[in-house]
């Protein structure tokens, strides 16, 4: 199956309420590769790579929100060529 890499940033509540890990979690469930950082702007950056099907759910299950105080708002989803990661982690 083809693989796709994505760049999510996310607006709304999602620093500091255990958001990446959430990701990481969600990421590793899905077989997703890639980061997740906090950026200075409040906002959080996503790169992940995987295959449409996975990639769909993942939206939206960051869209949901992965752990109970994290409000999402808005997501910037811009496609990038494939980095090939390895596993997911947290920057």
């Amino acid at each position: 199956m083809e693989l796709h890499c994505l760049k999510i940033i996310v607006h709304g509540q999602a620093q500091g309420v255990g958001f990446r890990y959430g990701i990481l979690q969600i990421a590793n469930r899905l077989t997703i590769t890639g980061t997740v950082q906090n950026l200075s702007d409040g906002t959080v950056k996503i790169i992940a790579e995987g295959n449409h099907p996975n990639l769909e759910k993942f939206i939206h299950l960051i869209k949901a929100g992965p752990t109970p105080f994290a409000r999402v708002t808005n997501l910037q989803i811009d496609e990038l060529p494939l980095h090939h990661y390895r596993l997911f982690m947290i920057k």
